[in-house]
């Protein structure tokens, strides 16, 4: 790891200075305020405050009108005390489960009338059910959550991850399923989607051989674990020093569009009109996974402003968004955020005055949701710009996330707080400085009981029941059921 023990410690000693600054600064939240117009996509990435307020991890003046967006995460109680509450949380899904809204406080998940086995048995349905012969191709973009590949291949791993891709950290999984550079113990999102609609994985974008044909093969994954926001200007400028499990400085998000791009006009249109090239795209389904994660996690402790991190991720899914349509893509999913906070890396490096009663990062989980509400708004944008010729739907990874935690037996969870592949024990089972693969880590016994797969991602198990409540639970929205329906009335 790049990180001394000594820097370790001057991090983790800017951190309970910057948390102390943080507290007091979003204590005054309500995510109904936001307003997306108070983003500057040229503000300052650095805090406007350092100097007199600390090098917080979100930062500026509360009366900043650029901050706006940040002053307007959660509400307080009439005791003061501050409550996580994510805008469309309080809600019953189809499913029949009402959420309570706060990562605060006991009630994170209430079930109907029904809890435990029935929970197990309703959440082993068949993935494949009214789905199978919809959509024959998936063009996947991302971050490591989505990644099946492209990393390993163009050499951007450290070297201890190879210990799990090989084998020598055992998978604790299916042995004969090959990761090929996923960053989990197993299948991911993208995978199950996929088996769901009875098609193949996509094959990552650096896989493709020059005799590569489109018509025959499967779509394509242009996901690249560890993705940035970030220019690689930044990372050297400002010393960003959480390089985590990849080398050097990571691509940016727009290498994933230069590469569409160059797919598109090189093998996918190849003696197509731009008509037909962009009929073709129409029939596909495109799925955005989350993107910021590896972001959130990487600048923890640094002086880089997370509402000026969110206003650049947004504008990079932006441009992505746009170039797809502009494709003719008609049916895309995106993803929001899962709570980063509750990942083992933001739990260590944060202090406890600053964690829920989950021992989650407030002030992190507020960003995300910060995010995400930011997100849906653009959404919402290019719904009203394309109307009804596209379909665009929002999965909101935050509350699936949140309704597996509130019921962690009722998923098959034994366990949502240890990293199964780790060293150390305790909580968390993590240590910044041995990451999984590394000498002295192993494996757990049973990653399906657990959540967490390395400290930052999640087990194939918990990536199984995060895309069945995707698919099936209500956490699209547009629902997956209207995606599939408008597919079929269109005739594509």
């Amino acid at each position: 790891m790049t990180i001394s023990k000594y820097s370790f410690h001057v991090l983790f000693l800017i951190l309970l200075v910057s948390f102390s600054f943080s507290y007091a600064h979003f204590r005054h939240i309500t995510p109904k305020e936001i307003d997306p117009k108070s983003f500057n996509s040229h503000s300052s990435p650095l805090s406007p405050s350092l100097t007199s307020k600390g090098s917080g991890l979100l930062s500026g003046s509360s009366s900043s009108k650029d901050s706006s967006l940040f002053d307007n995460l959660s509400s307080s109680n009439a005791s003061g005390s501050s409550k996580i509450s994510d805008s469309s949380s309080v809600s019953t899904n189809s499913k029949g489960f009402a959420f309570s809204g706060s990562f605060r406080g006991s009630g994170l998940l209430s079930a109907s009338a029904n809890s435990g086995a029935s929970n197990n048995k309703e959440f082993n349905i068949n993935l494949k059910a009214n789905l199978s012969g919809c959509f024959s191709k998936v063009f996947a973009f991302g971050d490591s959550y989505t990644d099946t590949g492209n990393a390993r291949l163009i050499g951007i791993l450290k070297s201890f991850v190879g210990a799990v891709l090989t084998g020598r950290v055992s998978q604790g999984g299916n042995s004969n399923f090959k990761l090929g550079g996923r960053s989990s113990n197993g299948r991911m999102v993208v995978d199950f989607l996929c088996d769901s609609l009875n098609i193949p994985t996509p094959i990552p974008y650096k896989a493709i051989s020059s005799d590569f044909d489109f018509d025959s093969n499967s779509g394509v994954n242009f996901a690249v674990g560890g993705a940035t926001s970030l220019s690689g200007d930044f990372f050297v400028n400002h010393k960003i020093g959480h390089t985590l499990m990849w080398k050097g400085i990571p691509l940016g998000f727009q290498t994933q569009i230069e590469w569409f791009n160059h797919f598109v006009t090189r093998i996918a249109c190849k003696r197509k009109t731009e008509e037909e090239c962009k009929a073709e795209m129409g029939k596909h389904l495109i799925w955005l996974g989350q993107m910021g994660v590896d972001d959130f996690a990487r600048v923890i402790g640094s002086s880089v402003s997370m509402r000026w991190l969110t206003d650049i991720t947004i504008n990079h899914i932006s441009k992505i968004l746009t170039t797809l349509l502009d494709s003719g893509g008609k049916f895309v999913v995106v993803q929001g955020l899962p709570p980063v906070g509750c990942c083992p890396l933001s739990k260590l490096l944060t202090p406890q005055s600053e964690k829920d009663e989950m021992g989650c990062s407030l002030v992190i989980n507020r960003a995300v949701m910060a995010h995400n509400e930011l997100l849906q708004k653009t959404l919402e944008d290019f719904r009203v710009r394309h109307g009804t010729e596209v379909t665009i739907s929002y999965a909101d990874y935050f509350n699936a996330y949140k309704a597996i935690m509130g019921n962690l037996a009722g998923f098959g969870f034994s366990d949502g707080s240890e990293a199964c592949c780790g060293v150390g024990g305790g909580l968390l089972n993590f240590n910044l400085h041995n990451l999984c693969g590394m000498a002295g880590t192993t494996a757990c016994e049973k990653p399906s009981n657990h959540v967490h797969w390395d400290g930052l991602h999640l087990t194939e198990a918990m990536h199984k029941q995060i895309t069945r409540l995707f698919l099936h639970g209500g956490y699209c929205k547009p629902s997956f059921d209207d995606i599939i329906s408008r597919q079929r009335n269109s005739g594509t």
